[in-house]
């Protein structure tokens, strides 16, 4: 497994344990990652090619099954949508994220509350309220740069909520 690949499983093992303390499950509404986004729509936003988004089954099947897409470059983009948990909300997210050391900043005007996390190694990570759901985008794309990265989750997280 790549370094990026070893990053992206360290940062979803990290969510994992930010929402099953929530006690998020499955049981509370299977949804399908994979309707959300396209190969293409990740094209456009990022001039990156990507293949088809494939289910990560391998996933903590507590906090549900992201949608995840390789990039040519050697990174990845992936999202994972499902329904909050009984009191998960952004800022109990939020705080657990900080908790860890993990870099938080508010993400104004997207969904009902959204907010960055930065866990490193050039990752960010979109997370966004919307209802009843919990959406989250994953990005790590060598080459290119936190903003850039940040404005294309925007785009993408924005595309994401009108399904």
């Amino acid at each position: 497994m790549s370094g990026s690949g070893r990053m992206l499983c360290l940062v979803f093992i990290a969510m994992a344990i930010v929402l099953s303390c929530n006690g998020a499950g499955l049981a509370q509404g299977k949804i399908d990652s994979c309707g959300f986004l396209t190969k293409t729509d990740i094209k456009d936003v990022t001039g990156q090619n990507v293949g088809d988004g494939k289910l990560n089954t391998k996933a903590n099947p507590l906090v549900g099954f992201p949608c995840e897409y390789s990039a040519a470059s050697g990174g990845k983009v992936s999202i994972l949508v499902k329904t909050a948990g009984p009191g998960e909300n952004a800022d109990k997210v939020s705080a657990e994220l900080k908790k860890m050391k993990i870099p938080v900043s508010d993400a104004p005007g997207i969904g009902d509350r959204s907010f960055f996390s930065s866990p490193g190694f050039g990752m960010i990570q979109l997370n966004t309220f919307k209802g009843s759901r919990y959406y989250i985008i994953t990005m790590l794309l060598p080459g290119s740069s936190e903003t850039a990265q940040k404005t294309a989750a925007e785009k993408l997280m924005r595309k994401a909520l009108t399904k």
